[in-house]
Parts: structure tokens; sequence; C-alpha cells
């Protein structure tokens, strides 16, 4: 029996794609959304087995939080979130939690088909203890705070915006920025220079196109 899939994607060519690719590694798909909730309710009496989800929506619902919603359904379904951006921290600060067993796929990162249908036979491989696989260990690393200070970089803020922002100290935004380009591998040698990289890795992160 073919294994039956749903496919949520809200940019046409994107989904087109991918339900294409789908179809011709011989998977069934039984779901092709751009709504989030249609997508959910479509669920319940579709039964997938595998879900592969955008991160980013637009307004409303993300792939977490339909992730979240199909697995209360299912609590074995395996999920593959495809999305742009390396860490879903970078779309939002207070997101669901990524559910154990998920494999988180870039956008970027796919060369060819063949590693989705890759990506979706690991997420078949449910195990309720496993954490879920992402691509960049890097943002891993970082706490929620490092994270949302990385963000204001790149946003153009100065340390004095984000202290007042954030309520803290300047001091403590200089270390925070210094901690945050240590773990992305970035030198500390000019500072200038250290917030246009650190901006450039942020735009990169969320699959956005940068100079060199």
């Amino acid at each position: 029996m073919a294994i039956r899939a749903l496919v949520l994607e809200d940019d046409p060519f994107t989904r087109i794609s991918v339900v294409a690719a789908l179809h011709k590694y011989g998977y069934q798909v039984v779901v092709d959304e751009s709504s989030p909730s249609q997508a959910v309710l479509r669920a319940k009496t579709a039964r997938p087995d595998v879900a592969v989800l955008d991160l980013h929506l637009g307004a409303g619902a993300t792939g977490l939080d339909v992730a979240q919603a199909l697995r209360r359904v299912n609590p074995r379904i395996g999920i593959v979130l495809l999305t742009s951006f390396e860490d879903p921290r970078l779309l939002s600060s207070g997101l669901p939690a990524v559910p154990r067993g998920t494999i988180y796929l870039t956008k970027q990162s796919v060369t060819k088909m063949s590693q989705l249908k890759s990506a979706i036979s690991d997420s078949l491989i449910f195990d309720s203890h496993l954490e879920s696989i992402q691509l960049n260990p890097a943002f891993g690393s970082l706490t929620d705070v490092q994270v949302e200070t990385l963000k204001l970089v790149a946003e153009g803020l100065s340390n004095s915006e984000i202290a007042i922002q954030r309520s803290v100290s300047q001091k403590s935004i200089e270390q925070t920025i210094a901690r945050v380009a240590k773990a992305l591998g970035i030198s500390p040698d000019s500072k200038s220079n250290q917030r246009v990289h650190i901006a450039r890795v942020y735009f990169r992160s969320i699959g956005a196109k940068t100079d060199a």
C-alpha cells in the first residue's frame, strides 16, 4: 500500500514541485493544501502517514502549529519541515516546540528531490525519544535571547537601541553579540565587520540571498 502524504506549502510553485516529486516516488498525496486550517481539517479524514510542511505560512498558524495538531490526531505521523529557516526561532520567538522525530530540511540545502524522499523515509522511522533532526547545529547552540539579538543586529539596530528594547545594559548586549559571533564562527577582529557578518549569516539562514 502506498504511503499517504500531506503537503502544506503556501508557495504554489514549491507545492506543485513537491507534490509532483512525491507522486514520482510512489507516494499517495491525500492532502495538497496552502491553508493550515484546511490541511488539519482534511487530515482527520484523509489519515496521512507523513506530512511535509512549510514553516512560514504567512499571518496566522505556522507549520509547527500544524505539526502539533497533526500529532494530536495521529501521534505517530511522520513530520518533515521543509523551510527556508535554519532554525524556527529565526521566524519568531514563542513558537511551539518542534515535535520529536521531526526531520528539519532547509529548502536551500535541497539540490535534488531524492533528498526529500530520504527525509520522508527517516521521518517514518518514528521513535518518541528521537530528537528532531536539524541541519545547522550552530543555531541549536544559541539561546532564545541570543537568537533574538541576532535578528535585531541584522535589522540594523545599534547596541544601545537593542539594550533599550530588551531593558538591559549596553554592556550586556555587547557580551551577547560576542557570544553569538563565537557560536557562529565569526572572527572578533573588527566589531563593525562582525555586525555585517552576523547580518549576512542571519539573512542566509532565512533563505535570503546576500552579497559575497
